[in-house]
């Protein structure tokens, strides 16, 4: 390495193309087992292409920065950094190859600025490992250690850990860890996407733009393989963020039967004349209103009930059904709840928390009954339900009678559709919706709840 004189920082190139040439050289470093196991018989290569060094080949090139990029090689290979293969009968005046010697790899990250990508790495592993720690008094989530098992193998092991993995922008890094870290603190509590950015990462509008892909690729590729849901479950981006704490869409917990609740308060505080408050709210009797009511979801965990004299629960996943039920088909003593799609976590703790009251009171939990859609959706709703909250929850309307009842209204599917019906005849836990499946193949159709008002 030629340093000049004494304490001198080291020469560096200030030619365009040949900063291009090395960082091209170092990206094949980079990309080769080399990186792990250290030096081979071949050596990463590179041609000044149109692509790497434009105009060299066309002969577009200025002649004074040719003179000037040829010279800069030419002192790289006097220190050892690079070797140069010039093309037959042109010695110093056309370029074949430039090699990238293996003693001159540190001495060519030096002259692009850059820490070696083996320090990168690291520097890297520390920084996530100390991260984790930093966890330790909450506790981090399976998934969560997972990954970072991952990344610390990757940089560790093979030296690199690519972009899909972690980012490689520390600024960027820190927001995604910022935002899993502020949603573990949360512990699960929902918060409306712009207050979670805005208490997290400092800007309301910043996890929508810059970290919410990210997260929902590491959801993806981490937290639903760790929850043992089918991945069709979470296949919206929405469904996904909702359940590890933040809301795109408010959540309402809507329903209409005999129930009588309040919302239970942390601590006595007074009433609005200033006189002394209670333990809790005035007592809501949801039996006295025909067509239901909905709660917050934040609300559902202070919610305290005083009776709940129910014969039968049913869920209901479009809001059309929901509201016709309501109207002309609720019985005495069903409590019926609105879905709207998959269970939201405020949903499910609603049904945990009533289960629980029963339960509590040495009373078993009414038996429970789910009408969707007679599609793949809807079995994957309820499925959902019997996995997340109510393993009894039975299917109801969503027998292969009503679907041949209706068989002038189904919608037509496509191959990649009906692939996914017949992966579930292969699936034990669907074993209650096969007779549903089989139909459905048959048919080549399904169908949607609406379609049996009209």
């Amino acid at each position: 390495m030629n340093l000049g004189r004494e304490g001198a920082a080291p020469w560096m190139p200030r030619e365009e193309s040949t900063v291009k040439i090395l960082d091209a050289l170092l990206k094949k470093y980079e990309s080769s087992q080399a990186l792990v196991k250290g030096s081979s018989r071949r050596r990463p290569q590179v041609s000044p292409s149109e692509s790497v060094v434009p105009g060299y080949v066309s002969g577009g090139m200025d002649p004074e920065v040719r003179k000037r990029f040829h010279g800069e090689l030419a002192r790289l290979e006097q220190e050892g950094v690079v070797s140069l293969r010039w093309v037959r009968f042109e010695e110093g005046n056309v370029l074949d190859r430039v090699y990238l010697e293996w003693e001159g790899v540190d001495r060519a990250y030096a002259c692009l600025g850059r820490a070696p990508v083996r320090e990168e790495s690291a520097a890297l592993a520390e920084e996530m490992e100390d991260w984790l720690d930093g966890l330790a008094p909450t506790g981090a989530w399976a998934w969560v250690e997972r990954w970072v098992e991952d990344v610390v193998d990757a940089a560790r092991g093979r030296g690199r850990v690519g972009p899909r993995l972690v980012p490689g922008d520390p600024e960027e890094r820190r927001r995604l860890l910022n935002a899993i870290e502020g949603l573990i603190r949360e512990g699960g509590e929902s918060l409306p996407v712009r207050l979670f950015s805005k208490r997290y990462l400092g800007n309301s509008k910043v996890f929508e733009q810059q970290v919410q892909g990210r997260l929902i690729g590491l959801l993806q590729r981490y937290a639903v393989p760790s929850w043992g849901a089918d991945p069709d479950m979470y296949s919206e981006p929405a469904d996904l963020l909702r359940e590890v704490g933040i809301e795109v869409t408010h959540d309402w917990v809507a329903f209409c039967g005999p129930i009588r609740f309040r919302f239970r308060q942390a601590v006595a505080t007074q009433d609005k004349w200033g006189g002394p408050g209670g333990q809790g709210g005035a007592w809501v009797d949801a039996g006295a209103l025909p067509h239901g009511l909905a709660i917050d979801a934040a609300d559902v965990d202070r919610l305290e009930f005083e009776r709940a004299s129910c014969t039968r629960i049913v869920s209901i996943e479009n809001k059309a059904n929901y509201r016709a039920y309501l109207r002309s088909e609720r019985r005495e003593g069903e409590l019926v709840l609105y879905l709207g799609g998959f269970a939201s976590p405020g949903q499910r703790r609603f049904l945990r928390r009533l289960r629980a009251w029963w339960e509590g009171r040495g009373e078993s939990p009414p038996p429970f009954d789910h009408w969707g859609d007679l599609d793949y959706g809807g079995i994957l709703i309820l499925q959902h339900l019997r996995e997340t909250c109510w393993p009894e929850a039975a299917p109801w309307r969503m027998d292969p009678e009503i679907l041949c009842q209706y068989a002038d209204r189904l919608e037509p599917y496509d191959s990649t559709y009906r692939a996914k019906l017949e992966r579930l005849l292969e699936q034990e836990r669907y074993r209650w919706a096969w007779p549903l499946v089989r139909v459905l193949l048959e048919k080549g159709g399904t169908l949607e709840q609406e379609a049996t008002l009209v």
